[in-house]
């Protein structure tokens, strides 16, 4: 099966408007041999008669008057697919695929919704929480649009466009009554000693947290015990701190409602660790959506200038 092609189109037009192969031919600026040629190949397509030729001119047979017919409907057809790819350019797809990591969410994601859901009231978002790698995968697939969490465990980045977002400081958290609070400031080794409850700790993490420690057997056998309760769902985790001596690491405003009611208070630490967090959606990836979400993440939360990114890793904090 094959499409017939715009000038055979043309000639067919002209040969019923004007009733006269060289007239036609004249029109549709062609030779006359060209013009004979256009006129065949539409009624070998149809696969009959479309023209009458006589000694008072040529003109269309009941077919080929259908066969018009037929043109402008699929002119119509085409104007209309040509308007709809269009609207599609303009509008993006109907959801912008979130993904992104657990202690991202009261911090960085809800505020710039709520700013964009103001402003667009048929913005459409699917969220997806997740602490893994398997974000990236997804987003490299086309199944997310845009991730924001913890890049720096990602051996390769290279066909990604990333923002590198402010560093956020991490506080641990637990409920009034554990033990810790009675000691003052605490060195951060006491806090990984204790029974912590956090989304996955990738190796990064656990290398960081391990050099922490002292970086020999004992401190990896600690490590390779952490988290005693692991879960990308931070409400949960926030939940069973408030009930048990479970250690919560997160942001001032993931815990702000449970420390305002006095459920959980904050173990202060004499270091500092922070979370080194990234945007990352595909390279040359564009529609209207994702860039407004894209520029806004940048005016609030970017790097500026940001620094370079290695092409192998990202720089781990």
């Amino acid at each position: 099966m094959w499409m017939i092609e715009k000038k055979v189109i043309s000639a067919v037009r002209a040969l019923a408007e004007h009733n006269s192969f060289s007239v036609a031919a004249d029109v549709v600026g062609t030779s006359p041999a060209s013009f004979s040629r256009y006129i065949n190949q539409a009624e070998t397509y149809a696969g009959i008669s479309l023209f009458e030729r006589g000694g008072n001119g040529t003109f269309p047979t009941p077919a080929g008057r259908r066969f018009l017919q037929m043109l402008d409907a699929l002119h119509l057809a085409g104007s209309q697919f040509e308007a709809g790819v269009d609207k599609l350019r303009q509008a993006g797809p109907a959801n912008l695929n979130i993904g992104y990591g657990p202690l991202a969410s009261r911090t960085i994601l809800a505020p710039l919704l709520s700013e964009i859901l103001q402003e667009h009231s048929k913005f459409r978002a699917l969220v997806q929480v997740r602490a893994t790698k398997d974000p990236l995968d997804d987003l490299r697939l086309g199944k997310l649009d845009v991730v924001v969490c913890d890049l720096t465990h990602t051996p390769d980045l290279r066909d990604l466009e990333i923002c590198l977002l402010q560093k956020e400081p991490i506080a641990f958290w637990a409920r009034p009554s554990h033990p810790l609070h009675k000691k003052g400031s605490l060195s951060v080794k006491e806090i990984f000693r204790g029974s912590l409850g956090s989304a996955h700790l990738h190796r990064h993490w656990r290398t960081a947290v391990a050099n922490i420690l002292g970086n020999d057997k004992a401190a990896w056998d600690i490590v390779d015990q952490l988290p005693q309760v692991e879960s990308d769902d931070f409400a949960f985790l926030t939940e069973l701190a408030c009930h048990s001596d479970l250690i919560l690491a997160g942001m001032k405003a993931d815990i702000a409602q449970h420390r305002s009611l006095g459920l959980l208070k904050q173990l202060h630490t004499k270091e500092t660790l922070t979370w080194n967090i990234c945007a990352a959606r595909r390279a040359g990836s564009s529609f209207p959506m994702l860039d407004i979400f894209w520029k806004r993440l940048d005016a609030r939360h970017g790097i500026s200038p940001a620094p370079p990114v290695p092409q192998q890793t990202a720089e781990a904090v």
